[in-house]
């Protein structure tokens, strides 16, 4: 690619300067700031559940997977590195006192299930992302949500003699979220002067009242993003996490002031070759990916340097899609520490090959 970039010259970058600044200007004419889009994301989900059924964790550094992947991990054991997709024998070596916990599918499908009804109660099309995140479009409710009587805007908090108590009381006397993380805010009795919690009518109000009744009903926390399109939502819901929410205003000074400032790899649909591709490049923010935007339609791809001047501008989906086409099949396995190079390429080939006898059946070109 650097041999490429010695080759353009400034007549060229000229050329694709204008090219650029008409497909800006072009965008520009259908942003919609219209849309109130919600990206929702468990924290630490499979992990908060099982120190949620299982107390003497929540002091412990902790994951759920196996010794040969781990699927998440508490706040606890990610101050030793230990994280999601990481084998479990490397994430021993990181941390010898952590505690791995086997996969219980049935257990956080049903715990999905008792925040997916919350979620609809929303937005009746929300779309789950998995069983621990979703996206919902807000702005039919907050329409309705104005005309709420006060009543439907009010919750009772659960008593905490239930079967699956809210807090976890500490020798001080403090009440913590079973989610057991540090720093973290908790909704309690002592915040509403009371056993009820009452909600305005804004945004903020309704998705704060949504992860209340989320905790409430399963003593998880949830993190939110509010912003006008789905792929600022999302970095919005990791803002204030864990057990927090951000919103994003829907003005374009806004969001432009938001994402000039964004680093490159926090946006979705910019994984690791392309962030390392852009790095080499002297781009490591949205701001850089802008200035440098004529230059990367000589260097990459027209679906690719479509998708970045999309990023650099703000702009993604304000519809949330309902029922996708399948765009891409896979195949995984989990696997122990292999060190042999035969033992590798062995694997990577039954992996192809299954990959391979999927898309036979499919009727799909291998």
């Amino acid at each position: 690619m650097m041999q490429q970039k010695a080759q353009i010259t400034e007549q060229l970058l000229q050329k694709a300067q204008a090219q650029v600044e008409k497909m800006a200007f072009e965008l520009e004419k259908g942003r919609d700031l219209s849309r109130v889009i919600v990206h929702v994301d468990m924290d630490a989900f499979y992990a908060a559940v099982e120190m949620r059924d299982c107390p003497e964790l929540k002091d412990k550094p902790m994951a759920v997977g196996s010794m040969s992947m781990l699927s998440t991990s508490n706040y606890h054991a990610r101050k030793y590195g230990v994280r999601a997709a990481m084998p479990g024998f490397i994430a021993k070596k990181l941390c010898p006192s952590l505690v791995i916990v086997p996969l219980n599918f049935d257990k956080y499908r049903a715990v999905s299930e008792e925040i997916r009804e919350i979620f609809a109660e929303y937005d009746p099309n929300f779309q789950p992302m998995s069983l621990d995140e979703a996206y919902l479009d807000f702005t039919d409710h907050l329409e309705q949500r104005q005309s709420c009587p006060e009543s439907s805007l009010t919750h009772r908090y659960r008593s905490r003699t239930n079967e699956n108590p809210i807090f976890v009381s500490t020798e001080e006397g403090t009440d913590l979220s079973p989610v057991l993380f540090e720093g973290s805010p908790v909704f309690s009795e002592g915040d509403a002067g009371g056993p009820f919690e009452q909600f305005g009518t804004s945004v903020e109000e309704a998705v704060r009242e949504m992860r209340f009744r989320i905790e409430q009903k399963t003593t998880l926390t949830a993190s939110a993003g509010i912003a006008p399109n789905m792929m600022l939502a999302k970095v919005c819901s990791d803002k204030n996490k864990p057990n927090g929410q951000y919103r994003l205003a829907p003005t374009r000074e806004a969001v432009m002031d938001f994402i000039q400032k964004l680093p490159v790899r926090k946006v979705c649909g910019i994984g690791k070759v392309s962030e390392k591709m852009l790095n080499a490049l002297g781009i490591t923010t949205c701001s850089d990916l802008s200035r440098q935007m004529a230059l990367l339609s000589l260097l990459f791809s027209e679906t690719s340097w479509h998708h970045f001047i999309q990023i650099s501008l703000g702009l993604s989906s304000t519809h949330i899609p309902r029922h996708e086409e399948r765009k891409s099949m896979s195949t995984e396995r989990t696997f122990k520490e292999l060190s042999k190079p035969e033992e590798q390429f062995s694997l990577c080939r039954e992996l192809c090959d299954d990959l391979a006898e999927d898309l036979k059946k499919e009727a799909l070109k291998v």
